[in-house]
This record gives C-alpha cells, structure tokens and sequence, in this order.
C-alpha cells in the first residue's frame, strides 16, 4: 500500500508564518532602498542644474537672473526666468528655439506644460502641469532668494492686501530675484558655503519651469529662507517628499541633504542661524558644520 506524504495543517501555518515573517523584514528594506534611489536619481537632476548654471555662468560671467521685467511693480504678466535661460544648457534646446523672448509671452499654453524629466523629482507623484501656478508646466527645483521673504509673505499677514501688492524686492542676499545679475566673485562667503538651489515639492506648491506669471509670483521660480520658512515648514519653503529634509545645490556644483531640523531662526547678520547664513551670499559669518 503507497502512502502520500503532504503538508499537515500545523505544517502549512507555519510556512505562512514564516513567509509573513520574511515580508516584514524584507519590504520595508525594499522600499528603503526604492526611496534612496529616488533621493539619488533626484540628486543628479540637481547635479545636471548645477552644470547647467555654471555652463551659463561661464557664457556670460553671471547666473541666470531669478526673471525679467522692466519693472517691480505687480501685475498679470508673465515673465521667463531661471530655468528657461538654462535650459540650452540642461539638454532643452529643442524647446528654447521655440520661445518668443520678444514679447515673454507664455503662449501657446500647451507649449509651457511640456513634461521636462530633469525638472521633476521622482519622488514627487503630482501631475505635469502644476494646478497651483496656472496650469503651466511643473518644476521640483527652485533657485536661492536669500535669507529675506518676498513682500507678500511678511509675518503681519497684512501686506498682501492692505494697501495693496508691494512691488518686488529687486535687490536680496541671495542668488536669484528680479533682474538679478549675481557672479561667482559676489559670493563671498565662498561657493562652499552658499545654496544656489534647492527642492519644492507639492507640499509648498512646487514651482513652474516656465517663469513667473507676474512680478508679485516670485515663489514660481525662487525661495527664500527666512526664519519661519524652514525646509518642510509649510506653503512657502523649500521642500521634498524624501523623509527628513531636501536636496539642496550648493554654488560649487556639490549637492547635498539638507535636515529639515537645521539651526534656524531670527537675528541680526551677525547671529543669523545656520539655514539663513547658508542662504547669504555675502554675510560673512562662519558656517559650523551642518
């Protein structure tokens, strides 16, 4: 008589225990390592800007202005910036020879809502065209305003609406406003020691690679870091969707993680904290480490 040999019942709970068992311990490891080859390939989409930024640099021995206009004052125009005058350099220039910096105009629409990959961090699911910046084309990557808010995100929560939208800074502390014309001799706190750029996810609006859509938008291109916009801090900061802190460029070309918990916080030039000494093109302060 042949007798079959089979899984008892105990026999199979325990194979599934086991299975339940290794899944526990190996997922999270997986996606651990899914999250930090985001974080990585996020990295090198700043390192390509950083080339790209440089590139410009060395074309016309300044960084790209923030965005142009002929004047501060606020309105609806939209206006090219940043990461319009890069883009020959970052692999765009199939999209540059179709601008019409004649007028600046960002038509036709379907134009500036090109899906750019180098644009776009990968840990940033959110659509192509950004629903909180008039539906043009979204971008994950924001150049450095300084240590100083733009006007109309000053602590009194008054100045947006009375009496009426301030026209833009035209001069800051940083590497990218209206009209901005910084060189690498104006940083002189060391290109080492000063961000050019940084993330902005969704969670704080992300940005647009098309410009700004009037003088009074500067968040669509640039961000600054002022005591209260810390990384992750809210709609008016630098941010990303990798756990802890942002990706930043630095103006040497060398990216970096940046803690969402750096020192931070008000005072003078001389007592600045950390994340705004950081930000400082010229403050003169020493930098510990971070």
């Amino acid at each position: 008589m042949t007798h079959r040999r089979g899984f008892t019942l105990i026999e199979l709970l325990v194979v599934i225990a086991l299975i339940a068992v290794l899944s526990a311990l190996y997922l999270p490891a997986i996606q651990h390592s899914r999250d930090e080859a985001r974080k990585a390939q996020c990295q090198n989409h700043l390192k390509q800007f950083g080339l790209a930024l440089h590139n410009y640099h060395d074309a016309h021995r300044v960084f790209p202005p923030g965005w142009t206009q002929h004047h501060p004052q606020p309105g609806p125009e939209t206006r090219f910036g940043w990461a319009i005058f890069v883009s020959p350099y970052a692999d765009q220039a199939h999209l540059y020879k179709q601008l019409n910096f004649g007028t600046q105009r960002a038509e036709p629409l379907n134009l500036f809502q090109t899906r750019l990959p180098v644009y776009r961090c990968p840990e940033d699911p959110t659509p192509d065209t950004n629903s909180q910046r008039g539906e043009f084309g979204t971008m994950n990557y924001s150049m450095n305003f300084g240590p100083v808010a733009p006007l109309r995100w000053m602590a009194d929560g008054l100045t947006e609406f009375w009496p009426g939208q301030p026209p833009t800074l035209t001069e800051t502390n940083g590497l990218a406003f209206l009209n901005s014309r910084v060189a690498i001799r104006d940083i002189r706190d060391g290109t080492s020691n000063t961000l050019l750029a940084g993330e902005r996810s969704a969670t704080s609006g992300a940005a647009i690679w098309m410009g700004v859509r009037g003088n009074e938008f500067e968040t669509d291109q640039v961000t600054d870091c002022s005591p209260g916009h810390e990384i992750n801090s809210g709609e008016a900061c630098f941010s990303s969707r990798h756990a802890g802190g942002a990706n930043f460029l630095f103006c040497d070309g060398v990216v970096r993680f940046l803690s969402e918990k750096i020192e931070s916080g008000p005072g003078e030039q001389q007592q600045m904290k950390t994340y705004q000494k950081l930000s400082h093109r010229a403050d003169g302060n020493t930098i510990a480490e971070f």
